[in-house]
């Protein structure tokens, strides 16, 4: 598992980057062509939606998996023990049969079919199959993070995400290690790192 999910991480954080960066040009290149040689270009406005619907499900994968979105974390940080352990439990397997009911079987759904209605896009000509295949991989990958949190959680280990703009390594400690940190550390969102030899 920790093979599968080291891939993901790789592919996910090296692919927003190359999407995000396309958009930045494309948008960049938009607005030149428009504002200064007053010839604007029909499909970069279309590809940079395309790109931002990738951006913005990929990224939502990757911030998944560093456990950086918004959440009410308000009952968990008052449970300690096996009713902490539940309840994380709970919160994965529901984001777990989310991905993959709502983003993996129904995006699976959707791109089959604008695929058999042989959809494209007006400026691209490209199929919009390609632009909405971006629903079943962001789920696949959330199903997979969810299932390795869950696998975390029954092991009694607790992942210590390191800070992605210093080191893009995903951590690991014993639940007891963090336990023995004190709560201010291991609950209120910040990095415990192990200490070094």
């Amino acid at each position: 598992m920790n093979s599968v999910t080291k891939f993901l991480d790789t592919f996910l954080s090296r692919t927003v980057v190359v999407v995000m960066s396309l958009l930045v040009i494309t948008v960049s290149l938009q607005v030149f062509m428009r504002y200064v040689a007053s010839s604007p270009i029909s499909f970069t406005e279309e590809l940079s939606r395309y790109l931002l619907i990738w951006v913005g499900l990929l990224s939502a994968s990757y911030a998944y998996r560093r456990r950086m979105h918004l959440a009410l974390d308000l009952l968990v940080l008052k449970l300690h023990g096996r009713n902490k352990m539940i309840l994380n439990i709970f919160i994965h397997s529901t984001i777990l049969l989310f991905s993959l009911a709502v983003l993996g079987y129904g995006g699976y759904e959707l791109v089959y079919m604008v695929v058999e209605l042989g959809q494209s896009s007006p400026s691209l000509g490209v199929s919009m199959g390609v632009v909405y295949l971006a629903l079943p991989i962001s789920g696949l990958a959330i199903s997979i993070y969810a299932i390795d949190f869950i696998r975390m959680e029954l092991a009694g280990e607790t992942p210590v995400i390191a800070d992605p703009l210093i080191e893009d390594k995903n951590i690991v400690q014993p639940a007891s290690d963090i336990s023995d940190a004190g709560p201010s550390s291991a609950d209120s969102g910040t990095n415990v790192h192990p200490k070094s030899e």
